[in-house]
C-alpha cells in the first residue's frame, strides 16, 4: 500500500480541531480539561506516549505564567484553548518560546485560537498532500505580520514533525506485513 492511501493520511485529512465556540462554555475541573484535550488531539499521540497533557504539566504552565491561574480550580474555555495550543507546540518549541507566542499576541484569545486551528489544519493538509507554497489547500492568513508568520511557521513545523512520525509508523506497519 502507498502511504498516501493509508489510514494515517486519511485521518489527518479528516482531522478537525475544535474552534473556540465549540469548546465548552462552562467552567471545568482539571480532569475534564485533560479529557477534552486528549480527545481533541489523540490523533497526534504515538505509541509509548502516556498522555498528551498531565495535571503536573498544567500546574507548571500556571506557575510559569504561561496560562492564567484557574479561578477556584475551575478552567474556562480560554484555558482549554491555550492548553490545546501548548500541547501542540510543545512538541517543537520550548515552553518559554510558546509563552512568548501566546502572551505577545495582537489578537483576542478566541481570534488567535481560531487562526491557529485553521492554520494547523491547513499545514497538516498541505504537508500530507505534498502541496507546495504556490499550491495551498486554502489561502494563508492574508495579513502576514510577524505574529502570523510565527503562527504559520510553527504550525508548518508541527505538521512536518507529525508527517515524519506517521511515515515511520507506516513503515513499521509495512515491515510487519512483510514478515
Amino acid at each position: 500500500m502507498d502511504f498516501k492511501d493509508s489510514h494515517y493520511v486519511k485521518e489527518i485529512l479528516e482531522f478537525h480541531i475544535p474552534r473556540f465556540d465549540e469548546l465548552p462554555n462552562i467552567d471545568l475541573y482539571m480532569d475534564q480539561v485533560l479529557n477534552i484535550i486528549e480527545n481533541s488531539l489523540s490523533i497526534f499521540s504515538y505509541e509509548g506516549e502516556e498522555n498528551i497533557l498531565t495535571k503536573s504539566m498544567i500546574n507548571n504552565y500556571v506557575k510559569q505564567n504561561v496560562i492564567e491561574k484557574p479561578y477556584k480550580k475551575r478552567y474556562t474555555r480560554f484555558h482549554v484553548a491555550y492548553l490545546i495550543i501548548i500541547s501542540i507546540l510543545k512538541r517543537i518549541l520550548s515552553i518559554s518560546e510558546i509563552s512568548k507566542i501566546i502572551n505577545n499576541q495582537d489578537y483576542k484569545v478566541e481570534e488567535f485560537y481560531n487562526m491557529f486551528c485553521t492554520e494547523l489544519e491547513n499545514s497538516l493538509k498541505n504537508t500530507f498532500l505534498g502541496k507546495t507554497e504556490g499550491n495551498q489547500v486554502e489561502d494563508k492568513l492574508i495579513d502576514e505580520n510577524i505574529h502570523n508568520k510565527i503562527l504559520i511557521a510553527s504550525t508548518s513545523a508541527f505538521a512536518n514533525k507529525i508527517y515524519v512520525q506517521k511515515l515511520i509508523e507506516f513503515n513499521e506497519d509495512e515491515m510487519k506485513i512483510v514478515k
